[in-house]
C-alpha cells in the first residue's frame, strides 16, 4: 500500500515536454522530474532519444510552439507541459574527410573504404 500512494505521488510529480522536429508533423514526449527543465537539457534529451549524437556539425533550435520564440540561453527553464519546435541547424564547423579518417582509423583505411570497385574484363579464346 506504501509502495502504491509512493508510485501515485510519483507519478504526479513526473513532467513533460512535448515538442516536434519543424519539418515533421508528428510530436514526441521528454519526460522529466520537476516543474521546469533547461533549454540545455532538453536539446541532450532530444540527441540522446533520437540518436543524432554522432556528428558535431549541427545544433538544435528550440522554439517555443505558441510563440515562436526562440530559446537562445540553454540555462533558460521552460514549464512543464510545454509545446516546443526544433530545427536543426548547421553549426558551421565541418569535419573533413582526413579528420574523419583520423578519428576512425587511418587515411589509408578511410580511401580503401571509398574507393570504388573496378571491374578486370579478360578474352578467353576456346579452341
Amino acid at each position: 500500500n506504501e509502495y502504491k500512494s509512493y508510485l501515485s505521488a510519483r507519478t504526479l510529480r513526473m513532467s513533460y515536454i512535448h515538442y516536434k522536429f519543424r519539418n515533421n508533423s508528428k510530436h514526441d514526449t521528454i519526460q522529466f522530474d520537476g516543474s521546469y527543465i533547461s533549454v540545455g537539457e532538453i536539446k541532450q534529451a532530444i540527441i540522446n532519444q533520437k540518436k543524432i549524437g554522432r556528428t558535431t556539425d549541427f545544433s538544435l533550435q528550440i522554439i517555443n510552439a505558441q510563440t515562436s520564440e526562440e530559446y537562445k540561453d540553454d540555462n533558460q527553464l521552460i514549464p512543464r507541459n510545454a509545446d516546443v519546435t526544433v530545427k536543426r541547424v548547421p553549426t558551421g564547423h565541418k569535419v573533413s574527410k582526413s579528420q574523419l579518417a583520423q578519428q576512425s582509423g587511418s587515411l589509408d583505411m578511410y580511401k580503401m573504404k571509398t574507393m570504388k570497385p573496378i571491374t578486370i574484363s579478360t578474352r578467353v579464346t576456346l579452341k
